[in-house]
């Protein structure tokens, strides 16, 4: 049989080119995220045009029934009773009723937290609403002290990545241990430009976290290695995270 082999090339290069589409279907890689971190949305950081939208009301809390219960509005503009702590180049300040990240640099996922000057919180609860536009996590502190605190920490709802986006954390000099986390079925992360409520209470060695008035999840730290200190609320250094209505009650 004689062979057209002007046909040759182009067979090859059909044969090879089929073979690397397979190749190429079959070795697509699968990206195993480890429970405490996430793939943010290649949107969630990405500059935009438009201007950004206004930033409504926070809902109000639900009364109290507990004394002593203290609030903070962010409506009187002073934060005498309250500190930052960041190595980032920014303060907090109340602005528009709600506190917010003075930001004079470019964002920086450097931790900021902004905590109670008063150190002697024990067994109660903290809870405020907090409004997210940039996609990065944030969350709350307990129990914070020079030695370390609790931490709750949520991320963003990205449905096509199923792993966790909730967790309780014991943050000390050197070690950042996960010692809760929510499944995902049962807290599927924040969503973008919503006010939400997030609430800690903390009874014994016990920590447990509600979004929306749900329980999400708890922990038990057997250890009990902070007892007392100071509480608030934390998030990275990028001025995409407003808190309002923080109230303390212990």
């Amino acid at each position: 049989m004689k062979i057209n082999r002007l046909l040759i090339p182009i067979v090859a290069l059909l044969i090879v080119g089929g073979a690397l589409l397979a190749m190429g279907a079959q070795s697509r890689p699968t990206i195993n995220v480890p429970a405490t971190t996430l793939v943010d949305s290649p949107n969630a950081n990405m500059a935009n045009d438009t201007p950004p939208r206004a930033v409504p009301p926070a809902p109000a809390l639900a009364p109290s029934a507990q004394p002593g219960a203290v609030t903070e509005t962010f409506d009187g503009g002073a934060l005498d009773a309250w500190h930052g702590i960041t190595d980032a180049n920014m303060t907090w300040v109340a602005k528009d009723g709600r506190l917010q990240q003075d930001l004079p640099d470019m964002p920086t996922e450097q931790n900021a937290l902004f905590v109670t000057k008063d150190s002697s919180f024990t067994d109660g609860s903290v809870e405020t609403y907090f409004y997210a536009t940039s996609g990065n996590p944030l969350g709350m502190i307990v129990r914070g002290s020079n030695d370390g605190y609790y931490r709750v920490v949520l991320f963003f709802n990205v449905n096509t990545n199923q792993v966790s986006k909730a967790t309780i954390e014991k943050v000390t000099s050197n070690k950042v241990e996960t010692l809760a986390d929510a499944p995902f079925a049962t807290y599927p992360g924040y969503d973008l430009e919503t006010w939400t409520l997030l609430k800690t209470t903390v009874v014994g060695n016990t920590i447990t976290v509600s979004i929306d008035g749900k329980d999400i999840m708890s922990a038990t730290d057997a250890a009990n290695t902070f007892t007392q200190g100071w509480v608030g609320v934390w998030s990275y250094a990028d001025g995409g995270a407003s808190f309002d209505n923080i109230r303390v009650q212990h």
